[in-house]
């Protein structure tokens, strides 16, 4: 059984996860507005706009404790992970940005989330898990819409490895940072 997370731990997987679902929610946001494919355009703006409603969703649930103002960040812990997201959103090619969105943005946030649920305790971290369920709900269901498109849009292998190259840059830059957020909970 577990215990619930304490409230330092709550109020940094808050702020990270509002920093996270922020910056996608511009990036994704940012490439949808440049797509030059208006199903790859709707997919990338559903996404957006999903995430900037969890974001708003986790800033209800940030802490104004000042005690615990030094936990909650506005940024990510290491400025290599904004440079990261930055060289991430300068990745050309409507397709290959639908891929990383999907694949590896989406994606981790996503096993964020669920390491959080998983060690979330019901009594005492039932609004941050109720705000995660409906995170996870989102973000499988654009997972599994941007995967469907991709399923239509790469018909041929040259597409296919262009993608994957894209898709292997951005892990790359990931991890090279650090990750997007923190595997384990600290």
């Amino acid at each position: 059984m577990t215990h619930g997370l304490t409230t330092v731990q709550s109020a940094r997987v808050v702020g990270e996860l509002h920093w996270a679902s922020s910056r996608l929610f511009e990036v994704l946001g940012l490439w949808a507005a440049e797509a030059d494919r208006p199903d790859i355009a709707v997919s990338m703006a559903t996404s957006s706009r999903h995430l900037g409603w969890h974001a708003a969703d986790l800033a209800d649930l940030l802490p104004d404790s000042v005690l615990l103002e030094d936990e909650v960040r506005s940024e990510p812990h290491a400025p290599e992970v904004d440079a990261a997201v930055e060289a991430i959103r300068a990745i050309p090619g409507s397709v290959e940005r639908l891929a990383v969105a999907h694949r590896v943005l989406l994606g981790r946030v996503a096993a964020r989330c669920v390491a959080i649920e998983r060690v979330s305790g019901p009594h005492n971290d039932a609004a941050l898990a109720r705000v995660l369920a409906f995170f996870l709900q989102d973000l499988r269901r654009d997972r599994d819409d941007g995967e469907a498109l991709l399923g239509r849009l790469l018909s041929d292998v040259d597409s296919v490895e262009r993608v994957n190259a894209r898709v292997l840059e951005a892990e790359r830059r990931l991890v090279q940072a650090g990750g997007l957020l923190p595997v384990h909970i600290e």
